[in-house]
């Protein structure tokens, strides 16, 4: 019976390890190399394990920063405006070193972005995979270790301009970015359907309601025509023009060619026996002529040293990046003191503002209640003063009809006298 699941747990173990996406014929790592050459330099990690680095970059470049999003049948699509993007976005895994900064490692599997995702009701972020991801096509993406980006692998934008062809300019720094981090949920959603790989990343209906736009779906249309691919590609346009090599172009690739690789001058932060990106072998690199079998011979009895080297430098590794930890957590805690700072002052300028609104509200009460005092006054001695007047003006009311009654009986008696008077005239005048 154990020996029954033991042959059903190597059967599922093997089929499952058939499920890993296979590389696309005919791209290899020589066609990457010359292509590259012209916008980076190459590092050499280990004896089979080399990477890219970009040059004439800016010092807070990031992956995936400069182009933009588009939605298409293969999912969110990162369209990009560098020379390079139709490799490095489309093939291969990310990784940032203390040293040597943003580095490539080539894969040989198409994808439409390869890219890990972050959200909320607000923002939205997405950042490189790293060389421990691999896609599996009935699992989608698996790491070889316990994998977290830090904070400067991310780029966050307001969903308002996140399909913006100008997304560059919106991205936000590395404060904010910080501070927004922890307030996002992570999200990953590879999946393969009918032939092809698709970036499901944030859910489309949701990135238009939160963003108050419609996303257009836009037309990718493959070329294995480099010329092509740099004449047609358009900012505007509302198809995409995506540069797949054929195994014809990377057949033209000189095999006399010099190589120039940059031994690594130092460890680097990279755990190389986690990389899942498959390793430069005889099928898809052969070395040059230039290289003598002797420089070869010298690589490898050096690797012995450089191992050496890399363990000894592992701790001060480990003591440098303990040390930015703690000058990130200190920066960090700075930060929150100071916001906090900020708020007790605003907090205070608030309260000071309410305690000069009430001092001034009970000012304006207090000159209010005066003024009403002062006519409250007034009206009293108006109805004094009247009630004084009021009994004079009576006596001196009663004094006048008192004159005019005497005036008007002195007025009779003398009309009676004057009456009798000329009766007594008219009396005698007739004797």
């Amino acid at each position: 019976m154990k020996k029954t699941l033991l042959i059903l747990f190597a059967i599922i173990f093997i089929a499952g390890s058939e499920l890993i996406a296979k590389p696309r014929p005919g791209i290899s790592f020589s066609f990457f190399y010359s292509s590259l050459r012209p916008y980076g330099e190459w590092i050499e990690l280990e004896a089979d394990l080399y990477a890219w680095r970009p040059m004439g970059i800016s010092h807070r470049w990031k992956p995936y920063s400069n182009g933009r999003w588009s939605w298409t049948s293969h999912g969110w699509y990162w369209d990009s405006y560098e020379p390079f993007g139709w490799a490095v976005y489309h093939y291969g895994r990310w990784h940032f070193d203390d040293y040597y900064g943003w580095i490539w490692i080539p894969d040989y599997e198409w994808g439409p972005a390869w890219v890990e995702w972050r959200y909320n009701d607000d923002y939205i972020g997405w950042a490189p995979l790293p060389p421990y991801a691999s896609f599996h096509i009935d699992f989608g993406i698996r790491f070889s270790i316990g994998w977290n980006a830090g904070y400067n692998w991310w780029n966050f934008v307001h969903y308002n301009r996140f399909c913006d062809y100008r997304l560059d300019n919106y991205l936000l720094d590395y404060r904010r970015t910080s501070r927004i981090f922890s307030k996002t949920k992570y999200r990953n959603n590879y999946y393969y359907d009918r032939d092809r790989i698709v970036n499901g990343g944030i859910d489309r209906k949701f990135v238009e309601r939160r963003g108050g736009y419609r996303v257009d779906e836009r037309e990718i249309r493959s070329t294995n025509d480099r010329g092509e691919y740099n004449r047609s590609r358009k900012r505007d346009s509302d198809r995409i023009y995506t540069y797949r090599p054929s195994e014809n172009e990377t057949g033209r690739i000189r095999n006399d060619e010099k190589l120039e690789i940059r031994r690594s001058e130092r460890s680097i932060s990279l755990e190389r026996d986690k990389v899942t990106s498959p390793r430069v072998n005889d099928r898809n690199f052969e070395p040059q002529n230039e290289r003598t079998r002797g420089d070869v011979l010298s690589r490898e009895s050096n690797n012995d040293e450089r191992r050496i080297e890399r363990n000894r430098n592992d701790a001060e590794r480990e003591r440098t990046i303990n040390r930015e930890r703690q000058e990130i957590q200190k920066r960090n805690d700075e930060e929150r003191q100071a916001l906090r700072g900020r708020e007790e002052n605003q907090k205070r300028e608030s309260q000071l503002r309410e305690i000069n609104r009430q001092r001034e509200e009970s000012a304006r009460r207090e000159v209010q209640q005066r003024e009403t005092d002062r006519e409250r006054s007034r009206a009293i001695e108006r109805q004094q003063s009247e009630r004084r007047v009021e009994p004079e003006r009576r006596s001196e009311t009663r004094r006048e009809a008192t004159v005019e009654r005497q005036q008007s009986r002195r007025s009779e008696n003398n009309s009676r006298s004057e009456s009798r008077s000329e009766s007594k005239r008219s009396a005698e005048r007739r004797r």
